[in-house]
């Protein structure tokens, strides 16, 4: 049993040399290989020119075309849009709705006009 442990100590100093395991002399990521494969962009180019991709792309417009509907309940020829916000703006002043009244806040919608 003790032959057993001292094996397993012998394995994690071989293990501890370096990080992939193997006995070359070069740094982790200093591998002329790896390096001689990258292709740095030129001055002023990103390499993600879109910058990170939009969530919710589809249902933002799934629901922008929903938006230009007509309603027939409210006023006629009234877009969805529009009604959903004078519900915003008459739920804020009719009822005090604290979210609403919060949500015109911060979109400066209670601002003075300038």
């Amino acid at each position: 049993m003790e032959k057993e442990l001292g094996e397993a100590v012998d394995n994690r100093r071989l293990s501890d040399d370096s990080f992939t395991g193997n006995k070359e002399t070069h740094k982790r990521g200093q591998n002329p290989n790896s390096l001689s494969n990258l292709k740095p962009y030129p001055k002023g180019v990103s390499g993600n020119p879109d910058g990170r991709p939009k969530k919710y792309v589809k249902l933002a417009k799934a629901l922008d075309k929903v938006g230009q509907k007509t309603t027939s309940w409210n006023k006629p020829n009234q877009t969805f849009k529009e009604a959903t916000l004078e519900a915003i703006w008459h739920k804020a002043f009719m009822y005090g709705s604290v979210p609403h009244i919060k949500m015109l806040a911060e979109l400066g919608c209670l601002d003075g006009d300038e």
